[in-house]
């Protein structure tokens, strides 16, 4: 499937935020922009013969073309028409799976609609003519959500190695001042990516490139008269972008493609002066957000149905458990409909039926933690799926949440209600090392989230007896803390090839039959997750050898860094701490031939650690590894310096203990 931007409706609220002072009529039309490209519906020859691409000679697909024009129309209300039209060759059947089309849009009160969705699919027969295949409306399926994020999803039929598909749609918005980044690059290379937006020039439009090419620029002015404001039409052209891979340990994919970010300025929209340079400052959008409906009057209006909380509250003595409290009680009361904002739509109807978006919990934690006489804060985030923020581009596009800074006379306690394994005491891991912006009438500023704990936590104990025939029987324990918890509980087999890169602990373990499992604290977020199972399995022999792992209950399988060369970051997330401790019965009479000498493994700076202690005495093994990661984020320039760390210590990993039999 293609990379598509999920619609986070977390931009500018025009009836909400702005007092229009006058209507525009923009009125300019969309043009079908040639640039050589084939009319669409229409195959091409040379595209049907091509055999693979000129700059990729082993992609399984290409996209041809990838185009998008965008229109800002201002009338009785303000909307932005997107035209988009994207042409793939399949090369092989490997390139089958970027023919099945998903298209995202916001549908909660109409706000967002996808329509003129039209589709074709190019072929060559057995005698070289052309066959053109239009693809059924009733082949396009609406998939609608309770929480608004709605999507069209279809596949091309008729796909065979050679086939040219390409699809085009309209989508309208309202009430939105709000640009979806422009993505240059995708997980297939692409020949022309080319994006065009049409403004009333009176409208400012501020742009921030990330790409490592030069891209191609155009700006063209159309005047109407004097009864019609002059609109902008500007282009964004690149050629010939490379597929993006990914690779493992990176942040988010939208951190890493070759885009650019938009940010449309509403300063004319505005009643009374106000000049770009006083709009220009993020003091602007804080006081904005504090007068809005949807924000700050939220923040302290009166929520039916909550005094009760209250009353509670105001008898405990402690600041830190009232918080707890409220943060256990919103989420007990509210279920997040998986809708990611920054705009609480209605928070005294998402109380009362019980779903809400992320934002309507917390800025109802935030009320409620405020209205127990708690000092607490909103903070604007943007989460690692939607990318890093940037505070010297002033839009607030880029935030997709809002979290709650809570405070008592010692500690600071950052507050997601949507994380519902997750303990009052954890920042969320979805911000972490990452900027928010923090919101007031006095101390508004910006703030790097940051937690030095180690916050992924697993410690892991067992017994096991190993018999003369090789038969291992035993009993372990296994703890889990902070994200180490919430990701157990939450994991799901069916992950995306993006998610499973990140992880450098596979899940698969060892062949080992797990039974007996026994779950406690799953429901406590204060306390750590513990497993209790039993485990049996044979180990590997050759004659008379008999082969152990000494991490043979841990998940370390693969070493993620083995490519010669890095293009991305390394983010491990958070600081990291796993202790594996084995006591091990072996038969009587039976010898260690070979046993790992204990070792301790360091990197240069000191931030990782692996360290392995292994003891022999009597018939007993005494097995523990220790593995620490003091450093969560890593330049993509020491990555040769991690590469060699982990090469190492995987050896070390590797190295096995040899038992011999009498």
């Amino acid at each position: 499937m293609l990379i598509t931007t999920q619609l986070h409706r977390c931009g500018v609220r025009l009836q909400q935020l702005f007092i229009i002072s006058f209507l525009l009529s923009a009125g300019a039309t969309l043009h079908a922009q040639k640039d050589g490209f084939p009319d669409f519906g229409k195959a091409d020859m040379k595209e049907l013969l091509m055999k693979e691409c000129d700059f990729d000679k082993n992609a399984p697909a290409l996209k041809l073309i990838d185009y998008q024009e965008a229109e800002v129309l201002v009338d009785y209300d303000i909307r932005i028409r997107t035209e988009r039209r994207v042409r793939i060759k399949i090369f092989n059947e490997k390139g089958f799976d970027f023919a099945s089309i998903t298209i995202p849009y916001y549908g909660r009160k109409r706000e967002s609609k996808i329509k003129d969705i039209s589709a074709y699919v190019y072929n060559l027969d057995s005698s070289g003519k052309v066959v053109v295949r239009k693809i059924e409306k009733k082949q396009m399926y609406r998939e609608k959500a309770e929480s608004g994020q709605h999507k069209v999803v279809f596949t091309f039929p008729d796909l065979r190695s050679g086939s040219v598909i390409e699809y085009r749609y309209t989508k309208i918005e309202r009430n939105t001042l709000h640009f979806d980044p422009w993505f240059f690059q995708d997980r297939i290379p692409t020949v022309v990516s080319s994006c065009r937006i049409t403004r009333p020039t009176m409208l400012p439009l501020d742009q921030r490139f990330i790409t490592r090419d030069s891209v191609e620029q155009k700006r063209e002015i159309k005047n109407y008269g004097y009864n019609r404001p002059s609109t902008t039409i500007n282009s964004f052209t690149l050629k010939k972008i490379p597929a993006f891979r990914l690779e493992p340990m990176m942040s988010s994919i939208k951190d890493n493609l070759q885009r650019i970010e938009f940010a449309l300025t509403p300063s004319i929209l505005m009643s009374g002066p106000m000049s770009l340079p006083a709009f220009k400052n993020w003091n602007y959008f804080n006081r904005l957000l504090l007068r809005s409906s949807y924000f700050g009057k939220a923040i302290n209006s009166n929520i039916p149905g909550t005094a009760a909380i209250i009353d509670t509250v105001k008898k405990i003595k402690d600041t830190a458990e009232k918080i707890n409290y409220i943060y256990h009680a919103v989420k007990e009361k509210l279920k997040w409909d998986e809708e990611q904002t920054f705009y609480a739509e209605d928070i005294n109807e998402a109380w009362t039926n019980g779903d809400a978006s992320s934002a309507e919990m917390n800025i109802i934690l935030l009320n409620l933690v405020r209205k127990a006489g708690i000092r607490a804060y909103p903070i604007l985030v943007s989460t690692r799926d939607n990318g890093k923020t940037d505070n010297q581009f002033m839009t607030l596009s880029q935030f997709n949440g809002v979290d709650v800074i809570a405070m008592d006379s010692s500690n600071l306690y950052i507050l997601d209600a949507t994380q519902k394994y997750q303990s009052y005491k954890t920042p969320p891991y979805n911000i972490l090392n990452r900027n928010g912006y923090l919101i007031d009438t006095l101390i508004s500023q910006w703030v790097y989230i940051t937690d030095k704990r180690p916050l992924f936590k697993n410690l892991i104990s067992g017994i096991a007896t190993i018999d003369p025939d090789g038969k291992m029987n035993g009993n372990a324990s296994s703890y889990y803390f902070d994200f180490a918890k919430s990701e157990k509980l939450t994991y799901k087999p069916e992950k995306d090839e993006e998610d499973e890169k990140k992880k450098f602990i596979e899940k698969e373990a060892t062949d080992l039959k797990i039974d007996s499992v026994k779950e406690d604290n799953a429901e406590d977020e204060t306390k750590a997750l513990m497993d209790k199972f039993h485990f049996s399995g044979n180990i590997s022999k050759t004659g008379d050898f008999y082969f152990v792992d000494p991490l043979f209950l841990s998940n370390f399988r693969k070493n993620p860094f083995v490519d010669s060369l890095r293009s991305t970051d390394i983010d491990f997330g958070s600081n990291q701490y796993y202790s594996i401790s084995i006591t091990l019965n072996i038969p009587e009479g039976f010898a260690v031939d070979h046993l790992p000498i204990n070792q301790i493994l360091r990197s240069a700076d000191s931030s990782i650690l692996f360290k392995r202690m292994y003891y022999h005495e009597n018939n007993i093994l005494v097995l523990r590894n220790v593995f620490e990661v003091l450093k969560p984020i890593y330049e993509k320039e020491e990555y040769p310096v991690l590469k060699e760390f982990f090469q190492r210590m995987y050896g070390m990993i590797n190295e096995q203990i040899v038992l011999k039999k009498p």
